[in-house]
């Protein structure tokens, strides 16, 4: 086999081994493979394709019936006739932009993109392509927009922008900003780096449409050959349509041409041979990237039936040279010839696969680079130290705070029970029961006195109301410094302690979505309030006279003194008399004028009660005021003892508190061990892609010289 046949050969069977080495990882190669078995096998035939074509039929036939005759002919050529076809125009391809709707792993829609519109993404009913916020999540009223923008080289392209959206957009599992600029089968999701059934996902695709009509015209198969003749019929000139496909002739496969001129002998006209210079004339005008063999022959022996005449020498001879020059093709190692075509044949048909590996290496190279920041991202930081550090500080804050937190409620317990001051619990029990009053009542015959409020009445209970005032004012009490516990007390509260400790804590992107720490229990001191308490006598027996006894009580007690006024007063008077004297005399003044013995008696009636209402008010106020201190005292030290109470259960809460928060610092540690597991899994986990990867990327590089090679040859 001549040389460059024999190159083809071997080229075609290294790139058929290639392409069945990679059939397994593209399919569709098994076509390209047909293909070239075609090609193969046409080499194998060793025969040129003479393609003949004019713009008569029946001269175009004519040739191929004189060829036909020559056996030497039909054995090394294929032979073919048509006429001229039509030059074809040249078109521009049509784009056609899709957005196909993805759901996870199956596309259950498609959008075709119109250039002058502009598509709304978002879960607002009015916008052009609607989102249903109750199956994806994470997407906001107008969340992304896609339009055509033209770039600075006037080419159009489709840009998707972020709408100030609340989740962002991503693009082939990154985070765009602003705006980015879409290639097809870029993979478009919403709120979202990862695509799964709640997020929104799109695939941006670009096709390229061109007219098949115009790939496959009659143009293309006439000039897929090695030996192009193009025969004419006799006149002045080159018709228009000859010439215009001589001008346009693409030879990119074609190794010989040939213009055959059908000059009819018999005919005689005189201008026969100025019409053949004229035709070959214009040949060597139009300087032509090729060179064509011009023959003008009487062909009319080979279309005319039953032609009886004879060629005249100079026709035979000019005949004959065209036989000839045909002959001489297949004696020069026509191989080469189809080798040359068939190797343009084979080189559209492999070179796409060399982008396909281009597009495969940078694909690699993209995933190595890819895992090398994923590497350098998770060696890039010590996490064990770093955890560690964090839980120390948690823990370091939490025992400050829980310290000053003994410390603020001791102050607040001194300040509760402060003697001194109007709003501690002391003062204001004093206060309360020193506005009540006292009530006289009577029981089984006696009197009693009793505390009571200016509304109340001989039947409320004095305990009822002053148990009721002290458990209402601790329970405030309690309540109050609960409420500063959790928000006042220790830098923020207990509240604050726990904001703090899950920044502390949250050093890991995406491991704590929320705080792993409890919110605080509400104070729960009901039971301290809902018992039976015992109380205090609520009365004392008030001992009260009756007026007459404390009349004769008083005359009796006061006669001496009664009986010394008036001797004093008659002294006064100048008279000195005896006692039965004395009372003779005022017998007499009181018979003289009766009523200064009624005035006498009034006032003497007068002074007794008033003395006996100011006696009695005065043992009133003294069992009052009895009363008042030991029901005071009373109720002070039932506070006190109320409060040692709650101040138990305020500290049994700040102990269940601090329990867990170090329950949540045992599962944050333990989420931090199985983190830093993970890490420690991805870590071997990318190690070994990246080096799968790179020795595939290898082997791809050493493919693609491979194949460069191959197709270069």
């Amino acid at each position: 086999m001549p040389p460059k046949a024999d190159k083809l050969q071997q080229n075609i069977e290294g790139i058929k081994s290639f392409l069945n080495r990679k059939l397994i990882y593209y399919p569709e190669l098994s076509n390209t493979i047909s293909k070239i078995n075609n090609i193969e096998s046409i080499l194998s035939e060793k025969k040129l394709t003479l393609q003949i074509i004019g713009n008569q039929e029946y001269l175009t036939q004519a040739i191929f019936d004189l060829i036909s005759k020559n056996q030497e002919f039909t054995q090394g050529y294929k032979i073919k006739y048509d006429l001229i076809p039509d030059i074809p125009k040249e078109t521009k391809p049509e784009y056609i932009y899709k957005l196909k709707v993805a759901n996870y792993d199956d596309y259950i829609e498609e959008i075709e993109l119109k250039n002058e519109d502009i598509y709304t993404l978002g879960r607002c009913p009015d916008l052009n392509l609607v989102i249903d916020g109750n199956i994806y999540r994470g997407i906001s009223w107008k969340h992304a927009e896609i339009k055509q923008i033209v770039n600075k080289n006037d080419e159009k392209k489709w840009q998707i922008k972020d709408l100030n959206s609340s989740n962002g957009i991503y693009v082939n599992g990154h985070k765009i900003i602003d705006s980015y600029i879409l290639q097809s089968n870029d993979l478009i999701t919403l709120a979202n780096d990862q695509l799964n059934s709640t997020i929104a996902g799109y695939i941006f695709t670009e096709e390229i449409i061109i007219d098949d009509n115009n790939l496959n015209n009659a143009y293309y198969d006439v000039i897929n050959c090695d030996l192009l003749l193009l025969v004419t019929e006799y006149k002045a000139n080159l018709s228009q349509e000859i010439t215009d496909f001589l001008t346009t002739l693409d030879i990119t496969k074609i190794s010989k041409q040939f213009l055959i001129l059908d000059v009819d002998e018999d005919k005689k006209e005189n201008n026969l041979d100025e019409t053949i210079n004229n035709y070959q004339s214009w040949l060597d005008t139009q300087n032509f990237d090729y060179k064509i063999d011009f023959f003008p022959v009487d062909l009319k022996p080979y279309y005319e039936e039953d032609y009886q005449g004879e060629l005249s020498k100079t026709m035979q001879k000019r005949l004959d040279k065209f036989i000839k020059g045909l002959g001489n093709v297949i004696k020069r190692q026509p191989e080469n010839i189809l080798a040359k075509r068939l190797s343009l044949d084979l080189i559209p048909l492999v070179s796409p696969l060399e982008g396909i590996l281009v597009k495969e290496d940078e694909e690699f190279k993209e995933k190595i680079t890819a895992l090398q920041i994923k590497l350098q991202e998770i060696t890039a930081k010590n996490w064990k130290d770093i955890t560690k550090k964090s839980l120390g500080e948690v823990k370091e804050e939490k025992e400050k705070f829980f310290k000053q937190i003994k410390s603020d409620l001791t102050q607040g317990k001194a300040a509760i029970l402060d003697n001194f001051s109007k709003k501690s619990i002391i003062c204001q029990i004093q206060n309360f029961v020193e506005e009540l009053q006292p009530i006289i009542f009577k029981k089984e015959g006696q009197f009693y006195v009793k505390l009571g409020t200016s509304q109340g009445d001989n039947n409320t209970d004095l305990n009822e109301i002053i148990i009721k005032f002290s458990t209402s004012n601790m329970e405030k009490w309690a309540l109050k410094e609960w409420d500063k516990i959790l928000n006042i007390y220790g830098n923020d509260g207990l509240n604050g302690l726990l904001n703090r400790c899950y920044d502390i804590i949250n050093i890991i992107p995406k491991l704590f979505n929320e705080s792993p720490f409890h919110p605080p229990s509400e104070l729960d001191i009901k039971n301290n309030f809902m018992v039976s308490f015992m109380g205090i006598e609520s009365d004392i027996r008030h001992k009260q006279v009756s007026m007459a006894g404390y009349i004769m009580k008083s005359i009796r007690s006061n006669m001496m003194q009664i009986m010394m006024m008036a001797t004093m007063i008659f002294a006064l008077l100048g008279q000195k008399m005896g006692k039965n004297e004395m009372f003779g005399q005022l017998s007499k003044v009181f018979k003289q004028f009766p009523f200064l013995l009624g005035l006498a008696i009034f006032a003497l009636i007068f002074f007794l009660i008033t003395s006996y209402n100011q006696d009695n008010n005065l043992k009133l106020e003294e069992a009052s005021e009895k009363l008042k201190k030991e029901v005071s005292s009373y109720y002070q030290s039932f506070s006190k003892n109320l409060l040692e109470k709650i101040i138990q259960d305020i500290n049994l809460a700040l102990e269940y508190e601090a329990n867990r928060i170090d329950n949540s610092l045992e599962i944050i540690q333990e989420t931090y061990n199985e983190y830093i597991i993970d890490m420690e899994k991805q870590q071997i986990q990318v190690k070994a892609n990246l080096d799968n990867f790179r020795e595939k990327e290898k082997n791809l590089s050493k493919e693609i010289v491979e194949f460069k090679k191959l197709i270069r040859n």
